[in-house]
């Protein structure tokens, strides 16, 4: 069983290394659907050379921090390079600013999305449930280390890696064994993206299997 891989790497190893098997994944992705507020994205693509190339110009900073962010009426993500996980952006034109990226399609666009972030804690974001600390979701943080680990683990599982599939989900208590469902209860209320790899198989596309980013902050 998947999740007993996920056991096997201890709840506090990397999420986003963590497989999680698909029944989890499908209730925690239900739950989301069923929050019905307006301007959910379900899912969400990135293109996995923009993704490199990103990680390659960015190889100065130390972590890559996943934003939630509203552009228009929907929810929308911004990718940070940076030499801090907080959850306050550095830009003040100087040399180690944080470098900001918005997702439109499936492709990295340079561009400052602090309003962006506002505006998804003012409205998106202020519609959905209250993590029982009273933490909210605004941010999943992790090294480049941990993110280029990921993609070599990926590449060398499938052979013709093109993106990236993100879908969205909200964590909730599952009738699993006791470390896990800790885990997840942990988590209750907050949302989150579990990553499938997807890549060429003759004349089809494959998908892998889901990985667990739930690495949530503050």
């Amino acid at each position: 069983m998947e999740l007993e891989k996920l056991k096997q790497k201890g709840i506090d190893a990397i999420d986003f290394i963590k497989k999680i098997d698909k029944d989890t994944e499908d209730t925690f992705i239900k739950n989301y659907k069923e929050l019905g507020i307006d301007g959910l994205t379900e899912s969400f693509l990135l293109d996995v050379a923009a993704f490199k190339k990103a990680l390659s110009g960015n190889n100065n900073k130390t972590f890559c921090k996943f934003y939630y962010i509203q552009k228009g009426d929907y929810l929308n993500l911004g990718l940070s390079f940076s030499d801090n996980e907080e959850c306050d952006i550095k830009q003040n034109k100087l040399a180690d600013d944080d470098v900001l990226y918005i997702l439109e399609n499936d492709q990295l666009i340079p561009k400052d999305f602090r309003q962006m972030k506002k505006d998804f804690t003012n409205k998106i974001g202020a519609k959905l449930p209250i993590h029982p600390g009273n933490k909210k979701d605004t941010l999943i943080s992790y090294s480049l280390q941990e993110i280029n680990g990921f993609l070599d683990i990926m590449e060398k599982e499938y052979s013709d890696i093109y993106n990236l599939k993100f879908n969205m989900f909200k964590y909730s208590p599952v009738g699993i064994d006791h470390e896990l469902s800790a885990h997840f209860t942990e988590r209750k209320n907050r949302i989150a993206f579990c990553v499938h790899a997807l890549f060429n198989k003759k004349e089809l596309y494959g998908e892998s299997d889901g990985y667990d980013l739930g690495n949530l902050r503050p």
